[in-house]
């Protein structure tokens, strides 16, 4: 993999490069057409995922419950999807579609925990690099939830 798409991933920042070349090692590259559904909100989860290529969006569909889709947000190469899950160990809480043809690094939640367990040095890089990307998609919710108060 060229190490300028490596030097786009986020939840990788500041990690040794064999640690990252692991992580690779342990994942799978999986392909997905523009439009498929990569996963479902409510999918349980066994893999963290990595765009590499292309354009993703995660979005909440419509439900009986829910009147309309409601669009969360894309992602680019180098974000990532699945942490909610890989964190809490609940079911997926939006589901992810590819806008364009995606290519994805799915890498299994265990292999990734058995790393993390076996190098705590890597694991506090990755635990603080998945806070500041859950963070910035936090800060950015609510600037986007400011646009539709009113000032009084």
């Amino acid at each position: 993999m060229p190490h300028s798409v490596l030097d786009q991933i986020q939840i990788f920042q500041r990690l040794p490069e064999t640690e990252v070349q692991q992580l690779l090692e342990a994942g799978v590259v999986e392909t997905h057409p523009a439009g498929s559904v990569i996963l479902n909100e409510r999918d349980q989860l066994h893999s963290l995922y990595i765009v590499l290529e292309g354009r993703t969006e995660a979005f909440l569909p419509e439900t009986q419950e829910r009147i309309s889709t409601v669009r969360l947000g894309d992602l680019a190469p180098g974000q990532c999807f699945a942490e909610y899950a890989f964190i809490d160990q609940q079911p997926a809480s939006a589901s992810i579609r590819a806008l364009t043809d995606a290519r994805v690094l799915c890498i299994e939640f265990e292999a990734l925990r058995t790393l993390l367990e076996a190098k705590p040095a890597v694991a506090s890089i990755l635990y603080s690099n998945l806070a500041s990307i859950l963070v910035k998609r936090l800060r950015d919710s609510n600037a986007e939830l400011d646009l539709f108060t009113l000032a009084f």
